[in-house]
């Protein structure tokens, strides 16, 4: 499946569903900037946890979106 990816500028985004221990889902959003060599990311977490991985990666994606739009 593809990762939903997101960009601005250096920094880039990718949306991910993640399964927790208690079988529900929670989006999580990598953040790298690309201008930099190393491979260093930054993890965010989205608040809500899903019944469904689909729900837990629109989750994600919006998250992405407004960290892109924060920096």
């Amino acid at each position: 499946m593809e990762v939903p990816t997101f960009h601005k500028g250096t920094w880039k985004a990718e949306a991910h569903a993640e399964e927790l221990a208690s079988g529900k889902f929670q989006g999580v959003v990598l953040l790298f900037n690309e201008e930099h060599s190393s491979k260093e990311q930054i993890m965010h977490r989205a608040l809500d946890v899903s019944d469904t991985a689909d729900e837990a990666l629109e989750e994600a994606q919006v998250l992405a979106q407004r960290v892109l739009h924060n920096i």
